[in-house]
């Protein structure tokens, strides 16, 4: 329950700050460039937290 809870809140300041991007008065450029970076930022964070908590064994399938 607390990692969804940490997801949830992670995914929403993920669409917040994506929403602020896009209404701030800047250059389309600037705009793009800057929504690129924070959904970039915002992917990894997500899966860094996902593979906190649900972490992949590597060694599985291996020897197949």
């Amino acid at each position: 329950m607390k990692s969804s809870n940490t997801l949830a809140f992670l995914g929403g300041a993920l669409i917040g700050a994506t929403l602020a991007l896009l209404f701030a008065p800047a250059k389309g450029s600037e705009t793009r460039e800057k929504l690129r970076e924070t959904l970039d930022q915002g992917v990894d964070d997500l899966k860094q937290e996902y593979h906190k908590h649900f972490p992949v064994n590597q060694e599985e399938g291996q020897d197949e």
